[in-house]
């Protein structure tokens, strides 16, 4: 139970930053500090930045690569149903217990 708490906590949670810099023939248009933040559940592809082109006062608007919220959303669904399920046969396991030892088809389930 406390491993699942930990799991879905610890991901739905997540943030994170990618710092990038951007180094030009000419320093003056170099731009050193492009901080990127993402988070969960990992949408990378929509998170943009701008950067300079090197060629002049221009910025251009990128875009990190990569998807992975399905995996993310995987796993803090199973984290949760992890979680549920254990709470629900420890209050099983606690209140009902004299029922539990009665009828052997609650353990086999």
């Amino acid at each position: 139970q406390l491993f699942a708490i930990f799991a879905f906590a610890t991901c739905g949670g997540y943030s994170g930053e990618l710092r990038l810099s951007v180094d030009c023939a000419n320093k003056s248009e170099s731009d050193f500090n492009i901080d990127i933040a993402f988070a969960y559940p990992f949408r990378l592809h929509q998170v943009n930045f701008d950067v300079p082109t090197c060629e002049g006062k221009r910025r251009e608007t990128l875009s990190l690569i990569g998807d992975f919220s399905s995996s993310a959303e995987f796993f803090v669904t199973i984290a949760v149903f992890a979680f549920l399920y254990s709470l629900a046969a420890t209050v099983v396991y606690i209140f009902f217990q004299n029922k539990y030892r009665e009828n052997n088809r609650g353990p086999l389930i």
